[in-house]
């Protein structure tokens, strides 16, 4: 088979890898570097994606996944804790629902500002649960609102 010349010029690590190699296996510079190039082309990595990118998309793939997960086990704890609290909560008797819907009411929307506050720039959820979070949300459950 006829073989044309190309001069390629390369760092020196990468000059001394191939030669490293060319000597262990017993063969051309040339060669190793001609099998590392047709490999590469026959992959499909000269067509512009590297091995970097597929790195690269695999670790997003791996944290998309982790990220699912979790939000998935958040919502079967949330879902869990609704239903042990319909479960554990006796119904309202009828002269004291309009009392009752009233401070729902309130504390529900002093819930909203606290959840408004929470998510708010430069603040986390992880934060709400300090004292001064745990303290406030004592002041909800137990229907005063603060502002």
């Amino acid at each position: 088979m006829a073989r044309g010349g190309i001069t390629v010029y390369l760092p020196r690590d990468l000059e001394t890898r191939i030669r490293r190699i060319a000597r262990d296996q017993h063969r051309s510079e040339s060669s190793v570097v001609a099998e590392a190039v047709k490999a590469r082309f026959e992959r499909g990595e000269g067509a512009g994606r590297d091995e970097s990118a597929d790195r690269r998309i695999s670790r997003f793939d791996l944290r998309l996944d982790k990220a699912i997960g979790e939000s998935l086990i958040i919502k079967e704890i949330l879902l869990l804790f609704v239903r042990v609290w319909l479960e554990h909560n006796p119904p309202i008797d009828e002269e004291m629902e309009e009392s009752a819907a009233a401070s729902a009411e309130a504390r529900f929307e002093r819930f909203l500002d606290f959840v408004t506050q929470a998510l708010g720039p430069g603040k986390s959820l992880g934060a709400a649960s300090s004292l001064s979070g745990r303290e406030q949300a004592t002041d909800i459950v137990n229907g005063e609102v603060n502002a």
